[in-house]
């Protein structure tokens, strides 16, 4: 595997894809991962490393977007059986309560969320905290003066659950800004992880990392094909029909009304 691997879940729990993995799918993907020799890092640890330019083989950060209760109450036992950690990206205005943000698409059931108490526990087991913002809004439309409480005060509340500094934050909806947004995200994080597929290799931009999500490794054997460094083509072709999508999206948009 030329990179490390950044993997992105949302619910461990039976549900609808793509948000949902079953838990016992979900200890599988985990077996495939120790099987196949992975070095699991935080999001924190890989970021160092990418800096560093010296990444272990087969390096692999497990990452959970909106910080679900699933992932303390069903996710984190099984990690902890394997002996592995993760990163959970906090919506930290909506901790301990339901994943219902005005931004949430219609037709998703909103879930309960990780309590304070729940997160200090994953803190404790090695855990990394990161900032998901404070109500999961793309940056792409929060206005400038709304920033500090998006991405700097989301962080402070953070801090005193995670135990010590929180580095590492991820796109609401993997909309990376530009401009004003993007300079405080870099001001206030280490790293950023973005939705964009792929892998991340040292030299890249730290604060648009690519991730891979769960759902197109569902099945162990693609996970495997991608940890064991044959994947790369079905990667690009993953990528390639997301991009197609999005273009489709983009065409058939109505066109904004004239002022």
């Amino acid at each position: 595997m030329s990179g490390a691997l950044i993997l992105t879940y949302h619910a461990v729990e039976d549900g609808p894809a793509p948000l949902c993995i079953p838990p016992a799918l979900f200890a599988e993907h985990l077996d495939v991962l120790a099987e196949a020799g992975a070095t699991i890092l935080t999001m924190a640890e890989l970021a160092a490393a990418l800096a560093g330019g010296t990444v272990p083989p087969r390096a692999v950060a497990i990452t959970f977007d909106d910080g679900l209760a699933s992932v303390s109450r069903q996710a984190a036992p099984l990690l902890r059986e394997r002996g592995m950690r993760a990163t959970v990206f906090c919506v930290t205005g909506h901790i301990g309560g339901r994943s219902d943000w005005p931004t949430q698409p219609p037709g998703v059931e909103p879930r309960p969320l990780a309590g304070e108490g729940e997160l200090r526990e994953l803190a404790g087991l090695g855990w990394e905290l990161g900032s998901h913002g404070m109500a999961h809004a793309p940056l792409s439309v929060i206005e400038p003066a709304a920033l500090e409480e998006e991405l700097v005060r989301s962080r402070a509340l953070l801090e005193p659950l995670a135990g010590g500094p929180v580095v590492s934050y991820a796109f609401p909806y993997g909309a990376r800004p530009t401009g004003p947004a993007h300079e405080v995200v870099r001001a206030t994080y280490t790293s950023a992880c973005a939705t964009r597929l792929g892998l991340a290799r040292p030299g890249g931009d730290l604060h648009d990392l690519p991730r891979v999500d769960a759902h197109y490794v569902r099945a162990p054997r693609l996970l495997r094909r991608v940890i064991t460094g044959g994947g790369a083509g079905y990667l690009a072709l993953r990528r390639a029909g997301a991009r197609a999508r999005r273009l489709v999206v983009q065409d058939h948009a109505p066109a904004a009304a004239d002022s």
